[in-house]
Protein backbone atom coordinates (compact mmCIF):
# COMPACT_ATOMS: atom_id res chain seq x y z
CA UNK A 1 0.00 0.00 0.00
CA UNK A 2 1.11 3.50 -0.79
CA UNK A 3 1.91 5.65 2.28
CA UNK A 4 0.09 9.04 2.31
CA UNK A 5 2.26 12.12 2.94
CA UNK A 6 0.35 15.01 4.52
CA UNK A 7 1.74 18.54 3.94
CA UNK A 8 2.67 20.42 7.13
CA UNK A 9 4.44 23.58 8.28
CA UNK A 10 8.08 23.31 8.99
CA UNK A 11 9.42 25.01 12.10
CA UNK A 12 10.97 27.74 9.96
CA UNK A 13 7.67 28.44 8.21
CA UNK A 14 5.86 28.62 11.55
CA UNK A 15 8.36 31.12 12.90
CA UNK A 16 8.00 33.25 9.75
CA UNK A 17 4.20 33.32 10.14
CA UNK A 18 4.48 34.31 13.80
CA UNK A 19 6.93 37.06 12.88
CA UNK A 20 4.59 38.41 10.19
CA UNK A 21 1.66 38.45 12.63
CA UNK A 22 3.82 40.26 15.16
CA UNK A 23 4.76 42.92 12.62
CA UNK A 24 1.10 43.41 11.64
CA UNK A 25 0.06 43.79 15.28
CA UNK A 26 2.88 46.28 15.86
CA UNK A 27 1.67 48.30 12.87
CA UNK A 28 -2.01 48.20 13.83
CA UNK A 29 -1.72 48.83 17.58
CA UNK A 30 -0.67 52.51 17.31
CA UNK A 31 -3.53 53.10 14.88
CA UNK A 32 -6.01 51.50 17.28
CA UNK A 33 -4.64 53.54 20.18
CA UNK A 34 -4.79 56.72 18.11
CA UNK A 35 -8.40 56.00 17.18
CA UNK A 36 -9.29 55.44 20.83
CA UNK A 37 -7.60 58.68 21.88
CA UNK A 38 -9.37 60.55 19.10
CA UNK A 39 -12.68 59.27 20.45
CA UNK A 40 -11.74 60.23 24.02
CA UNK A 41 -10.65 63.69 22.91
CA UNK A 42 -13.95 64.18 21.07
CA UNK A 43 -15.81 63.25 24.27
CA UNK A 44 -13.65 65.65 26.28
CA UNK A 45 -14.30 68.40 23.74
CA UNK A 46 -18.04 67.82 24.05
CA UNK A 47 -17.83 67.97 27.86
CA UNK A 48 -16.16 71.37 27.70
CA UNK A 49 -18.79 72.61 25.26
CA UNK A 50 -21.55 71.48 27.63
CA UNK A 51 -19.85 73.19 30.58
CA UNK A 52 -19.37 76.37 28.56
CA UNK A 53 -23.05 76.36 27.65
CA UNK A 54 -23.95 75.82 31.32
CA UNK A 55 -21.83 78.80 32.37
CA UNK A 56 -23.54 80.98 29.76
CA UNK A 57 -26.97 79.81 30.91
CA UNK A 58 -26.00 80.79 34.45
CA UNK A 59 -25.09 84.25 33.14
CA UNK A 60 -28.41 84.56 31.30
CA UNK A 61 -30.40 83.73 34.42
CA UNK A 62 -28.27 85.30 37.19
CA UNK A 63 -26.84 88.20 35.21
CA UNK A 64 -23.21 87.16 35.74
CA UNK A 65 -20.92 84.15 35.52
CA UNK A 66 -20.59 82.09 38.74
CA UNK A 67 -17.94 82.63 41.38
CA UNK A 68 -14.99 80.30 41.05
CA UNK A 69 -15.19 79.92 44.84
CA UNK A 70 -17.25 81.37 47.68
CA UNK A 71 -14.16 81.39 49.92
CA UNK A 72 -11.07 83.50 49.48
CA UNK A 73 -8.27 81.29 48.13
CA UNK A 74 -6.63 79.36 50.96
CA UNK A 75 -9.29 80.49 53.44
CA UNK A 76 -11.64 77.95 55.01
CA UNK A 77 -14.68 78.14 57.30
CA UNK A 78 -15.03 81.80 56.29
CA UNK A 79 -16.84 83.42 53.39
CA UNK A 80 -16.77 87.20 52.97
CA UNK A 81 -19.82 89.45 52.48
CA UNK A 82 -22.50 89.05 51.30
CA UNK A 83 -22.31 85.44 52.50
CA UNK A 84 -20.79 86.05 55.95
CA UNK A 85 -19.85 82.46 56.68
CA UNK A 86 -22.46 80.63 54.58
CA UNK A 87 -21.63 78.44 51.57
CA UNK A 88 -18.21 77.31 52.84
CA UNK A 89 -16.39 75.28 50.09
CA UNK A 90 -19.05 75.92 47.47
CA UNK A 91 -17.74 76.41 43.92
CA UNK A 92 -18.70 77.11 40.33
CA UNK A 93 -19.22 73.37 39.87
CA UNK A 94 -22.28 73.42 42.11
CA UNK A 95 -23.73 76.52 40.49
CA UNK A 96 -23.61 74.96 37.01
CA UNK A 97 -25.34 71.71 38.01
CA UNK A 98 -28.85 72.91 37.03
CA UNK A 99 -27.58 73.55 33.51
CA UNK A 100 -26.00 70.11 32.93
CA UNK A 101 -29.22 68.20 33.62
CA UNK A 102 -28.51 67.83 37.36
CA UNK A 103 -31.34 69.92 38.80
CA UNK A 104 -32.41 67.41 41.52
CA UNK A 105 -28.79 67.12 42.67
CA UNK A 106 -28.45 70.91 42.72
CA UNK A 107 -31.71 71.41 44.62
CA UNK A 108 -30.65 68.91 47.27
CA UNK A 109 -27.19 70.43 47.65
CA UNK A 110 -28.47 74.00 47.61
CA UNK A 111 -30.95 73.28 50.40
CA UNK A 112 -28.14 71.76 52.43
CA UNK A 113 -25.78 74.64 51.67
CA UNK A 114 -28.40 77.19 52.79
CA UNK A 115 -28.16 75.81 56.32
CA UNK A 116 -24.64 77.21 56.64
CA UNK A 117 -22.87 73.85 56.72
CA UNK A 118 -19.69 73.27 54.76
CA UNK A 119 -19.88 71.42 51.43
CA UNK A 120 -17.41 68.94 52.98
CA UNK A 121 -20.30 67.72 55.16
CA UNK A 122 -22.66 67.02 52.27
CA UNK A 123 -23.73 63.37 52.29
CA UNK A 124 -23.71 62.91 48.50
CA UNK A 125 -20.43 64.71 47.88
CA UNK A 126 -18.95 61.62 46.19
CA UNK A 127 -21.59 61.64 43.44
CA UNK A 128 -19.84 61.48 40.06
CA UNK A 129 -21.08 63.83 37.33
CA UNK A 130 -19.72 62.39 34.09
CA UNK A 131 -19.76 65.71 32.24
CA UNK A 132 -16.84 66.83 34.44
CA UNK A 133 -14.55 63.85 33.75
CA UNK A 134 -12.04 63.42 30.93
CA UNK A 135 -11.93 59.81 29.62
CA UNK A 136 -8.21 60.17 28.77
CA UNK A 137 -7.27 60.54 32.46
CA UNK A 138 -6.78 57.12 34.11
CA UNK A 139 -7.39 58.63 37.58
CA UNK A 140 -10.77 60.09 36.61
CA UNK A 141 -13.30 60.07 38.15
CA UNK A 142 -11.59 60.49 41.51
CA UNK A 143 -13.54 60.02 44.74
CA UNK A 144 -10.97 58.42 47.06
CA UNK A 145 -9.09 60.95 49.19
CA UNK A 146 -6.31 60.67 51.76
CA UNK A 147 -8.76 61.18 54.58
CA UNK A 148 -12.42 62.05 54.69
CA UNK A 149 -14.49 65.19 54.90
CA UNK A 150 -16.51 66.62 57.77
CA UNK A 151 -19.43 65.13 59.70
CA UNK A 152 -17.96 61.66 59.25
CA UNK A 153 -17.85 61.67 55.46
CA UNK A 154 -15.39 58.96 54.31
CA UNK A 155 -14.17 61.07 51.39
CA UNK A 156 -13.73 64.73 50.50
CA UNK A 157 -15.82 64.12 47.45
CA UNK A 158 -15.75 64.02 43.69
CA UNK A 159 -12.77 65.49 41.84
CA UNK A 160 -13.07 66.24 38.12
CA UNK A 161 -10.85 67.36 35.26
CA UNK A 162 -12.34 70.69 34.22
CA UNK A 163 -11.35 74.06 35.61
CA UNK A 164 -12.30 77.70 35.04
CA UNK A 165 -9.75 80.41 34.24
CA UNK A 166 -8.84 82.81 37.07
CA UNK A 167 -6.45 84.86 34.96
CA UNK A 168 -2.86 85.05 33.83
CA UNK A 169 -1.09 85.18 37.19
CA UNK A 170 -1.21 83.81 40.73
CA UNK A 171 -4.54 83.17 42.47
CA UNK A 172 -3.35 85.11 45.51
CA UNK A 173 -0.42 87.48 45.99
CA UNK A 174 2.11 86.52 48.67
CA UNK A 175 -0.55 84.79 50.74
CA UNK A 176 -2.90 87.79 50.74
CA UNK A 177 -6.32 86.14 50.98
CA UNK A 178 -8.36 89.13 49.81
CA UNK A 179 -6.22 89.50 46.67
CA UNK A 180 -7.85 86.30 45.35
CA UNK A 181 -11.06 88.33 44.88
CA UNK A 182 -9.32 90.67 42.41
CA UNK A 183 -7.87 88.69 39.49
CA UNK A 184 -7.70 89.53 35.78
CA UNK A 185 -9.61 86.51 34.44
CA UNK A 186 -13.32 85.71 34.37
CA UNK A 187 -13.56 83.36 37.38
CA UNK A 188 -11.99 84.02 40.78
CA UNK A 189 -13.02 84.22 44.44
CA UNK A 190 -16.47 85.87 44.76
CA UNK A 191 -16.28 87.00 41.12
CA UNK A 192 -19.44 88.22 39.38
CA UNK A 193 -18.04 88.85 35.90
CA UNK A 194 -20.47 89.92 33.20
CA UNK A 195 -20.18 89.65 29.43
CA UNK A 196 -19.74 93.42 29.21
CA UNK A 197 -16.55 93.15 31.30
CA UNK A 198 -14.86 90.84 28.77
CA UNK A 199 -13.50 93.75 26.76
CA UNK A 200 -10.75 91.67 25.12
CA UNK A 201 -13.52 89.84 23.25
CA UNK A 202 -15.09 86.51 24.08
CA UNK A 203 -13.17 84.70 21.32
CA UNK A 204 -9.89 85.97 22.82
CA UNK A 205 -10.52 85.07 26.47
CA UNK A 206 -9.97 81.72 28.19
CA UNK A 207 -13.01 80.22 29.87
CA UNK A 208 -12.26 76.60 30.79
CA UNK A 209 -9.58 73.95 30.38
CA UNK A 210 -8.30 70.67 31.80
CA UNK A 211 -6.06 69.36 34.55
CA UNK A 212 -4.52 65.97 35.26
CA UNK A 213 -5.78 64.34 38.46
CA UNK A 214 -3.26 62.89 40.91
CA UNK A 215 -4.47 60.05 43.19
CA UNK A 216 -4.16 60.72 46.93
CA UNK A 217 -1.42 58.22 47.80
CA UNK A 218 0.56 59.79 50.65
CA UNK A 219 -1.38 63.02 51.16
CA UNK A 220 -4.11 65.16 49.71
CA UNK A 221 -3.94 66.50 46.16
CA UNK A 222 -6.81 68.97 45.96
CA UNK A 223 -6.64 69.73 42.22
CA UNK A 224 -10.13 69.16 40.82
CA UNK A 225 -11.69 68.75 44.28
CA UNK A 226 -15.03 70.44 43.76
CA UNK A 227 -16.20 70.05 47.37
CA UNK A 228 -13.02 71.51 48.86
CA UNK A 229 -12.16 74.35 46.44
CA UNK A 230 -11.01 76.91 48.99
CA UNK A 231 -7.36 75.93 48.46
CA UNK A 232 -7.53 76.72 44.73
CA UNK A 233 -8.06 73.36 43.03
CA UNK A 234 -10.98 74.38 40.80
CA UNK A 235 -9.27 77.08 38.71
CA UNK A 236 -6.29 77.37 36.38
CA UNK A 237 -3.92 80.14 35.34
CA UNK A 238 -2.40 80.90 31.94
CA UNK A 239 0.86 82.22 33.40
CA UNK A 240 2.74 79.16 32.03
CA UNK A 241 1.94 77.22 28.81
CA UNK A 242 0.06 73.89 28.98
CA UNK A 243 1.55 70.64 30.25
CA UNK A 244 4.50 72.42 31.80
CA UNK A 245 6.86 70.53 34.08
CA UNK A 246 7.15 73.63 36.25
CA UNK A 247 5.32 72.57 39.44
CA UNK A 248 1.94 73.97 40.38
CA UNK A 249 1.94 75.83 43.70
CA UNK A 250 -0.90 75.34 46.17
CA UNK A 251 -1.83 74.15 49.62
CA UNK A 252 -2.45 70.42 50.07
CA UNK A 253 -0.08 69.05 47.46
CA UNK A 254 0.83 65.47 48.29
CA UNK A 255 4.45 64.34 48.54
CA UNK A 256 4.48 62.28 45.33
CA UNK A 257 2.03 63.54 42.68
CA UNK A 258 1.88 61.93 39.26
CA UNK A 259 4.95 62.74 37.19
CA UNK A 260 3.07 64.78 34.59
CA UNK A 261 1.47 67.02 37.22
CA UNK A 262 4.23 68.14 39.64
CA UNK A 263 3.38 70.47 42.51
CA UNK A 264 4.81 72.40 45.46
CA UNK A 265 3.06 72.67 48.83
CA UNK A 266 2.58 76.38 49.64
CA UNK A 267 -0.05 78.92 50.62
CA UNK A 268 1.57 81.86 48.83
CA UNK A 269 1.52 82.77 45.13
CA UNK A 270 -0.80 79.88 44.36
CA UNK A 271 -1.43 78.79 40.78
CA UNK A 272 -2.46 75.68 38.82
CA UNK A 273 -1.59 75.13 35.15
CA UNK A 274 -3.65 73.50 32.41
CA UNK A 275 -2.67 69.89 31.72
CA UNK A 276 -4.06 66.85 29.94
CA UNK A 277 -3.21 63.38 28.64
CA UNK A 278 -4.11 64.41 25.08
CA UNK A 279 -0.92 64.17 23.00
CA UNK A 280 0.63 67.55 22.30
CA UNK A 281 -1.60 69.94 24.20
CA UNK A 282 -4.87 70.67 25.99
CA UNK A 283 -8.42 71.57 25.11
CA UNK A 284 -9.24 75.20 25.88
CA UNK A 285 -12.76 76.53 26.18
CA UNK A 286 -13.20 80.18 25.17
CA UNK A 287 -15.74 82.67 26.45
CA UNK A 288 -17.60 82.63 23.12
CA UNK A 289 -18.52 78.99 23.80
CA UNK A 290 -16.06 77.44 21.36
CA UNK A 291 -13.42 74.84 22.26
CA UNK A 292 -9.97 74.74 20.66
CA UNK A 293 -7.00 72.42 20.93
CA UNK A 294 -4.03 74.43 22.15
CA UNK A 295 -0.50 73.14 21.58
CA UNK A 296 2.09 72.83 24.33
CA UNK A 297 4.31 75.02 22.17
CA UNK A 298 1.89 77.97 22.15
CA UNK A 299 3.68 81.30 22.54
CA UNK A 300 3.83 82.01 26.30
CA UNK A 301 2.90 85.68 25.86
CA UNK A 302 -0.12 84.74 23.76
CA UNK A 303 -1.25 82.16 26.32
CA UNK A 304 -0.99 84.69 29.13
CA UNK A 305 -3.00 87.16 27.06
CA UNK A 306 -5.77 84.60 26.63
CA UNK A 307 -6.15 84.45 30.42
CA UNK A 308 -7.12 88.11 30.82
CA UNK A 309 -10.61 89.46 30.27
CA UNK A 310 -9.60 93.10 29.72
CA UNK A 311 -5.85 93.32 29.23
CA UNK A 312 -6.12 94.96 25.83
CA UNK A 313 -3.66 92.52 24.26
CA UNK A 314 -3.75 91.79 20.53
CA UNK A 315 -4.18 88.05 20.25
CA UNK A 316 -4.03 87.36 16.51
CA UNK A 317 -4.20 83.83 15.14
CA UNK A 318 -3.35 80.82 17.29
Amino acid sequence: MRRLHRPAFTLVELLVVIAIIGVLVALLLPAVQAAREASRRTKCNNNLKQIGLALHNHHDIRGHFPHATYNYIDSTFFTPPPYNGKYDRRSWFHDTLPFVEQMPYFDNFSSFSETGQSALSYQQLDTVVGTFTCPSDPASPKTKTFWGGMAGQPTQGFSGNYMVCAGSDYFNDNGNLASSANRNGIFYAISKTTMAEITDGTSNTAFTSEIILSPDTNGHDIRGRYFNPAHSGVSFSTRIPPNTMIPDQFNWCQATPVRRAPCIYTGSNIFVSARSYHPGGVLLGLADGSVRFLSNTVDPALFRALGTRGGGEVIGNY
